[in-house]
């Protein structure tokens, strides 16, 4: 199995390619982002630990009881890997606070053929949205907030 995210599992609305595309430092910092997100959706969440620093924060990963550090993540990424593997990312919309905080407005769609929260593989397909807030230093994930109705997704599967 390939380590590597396909590349079309990444898609990018018009206006966040254009900050892509222009010669800014928002375009560099964002290719930090991306490089976050390919880790992220690998098969192999190993890779996690090149785009991450050895004591990131995944608040809403701790709130549900997983570990701090890049273990609490790689954790979390093996089970929504093996529930959800086609998961598909558009990132529509992406602002900047200073040189090191991004938050992204991103919507997901996938098909569950694997247990998730407890609930065994449906093969409906879903879709929720997800915000993100995180910090970079040195160009690898420190902190990170992201805001996903967890709630919501287990109706989908079960409704």
């Amino acid at each position: 199995m390939s380590a590597k995210p396909q590349a079309d599992q990444i898609e990018l609305s018009p206006s966040v390619r254009a900050i892509l595309d222009a010669d800014r430092p928002e375009s560099q910092f964002l290719k930090h982002f991306l490089r976050y997100l390919q880790a992220l959706l690998a098969p192999d969440p190993a890779g996690l630990d090149r785009v991450v620093t050895p004591d990131v924060r995944c608040h809403e990963l701790e709130a549900i009881g997983l570990p701090r550090g890049p273990e609490g993540l790689k954790m979390f990424r093996r089970q929504v890997n093996a529930a959800i593997p086609d998961e598909h990312i558009v990132i529509s919309a992406v602002r900047f606070e200073g040189d090191d905080i991004i938050e992204a407005d991103m919507v997901m769609d996938a098909t569950q053929t694997g247990e998730l929260f407890g609930i065994p593989a449906t093969g409906r397909k879903i879709r929720f949205d997800v915000h993100e807030r995180c910090r970079f230093v040195d160009g690898k994930l420190a902190e990170r907030q992201a805001q996903v109705d967890f709630e919501a997704i287990k109706r989908k599967l079960t409704d």
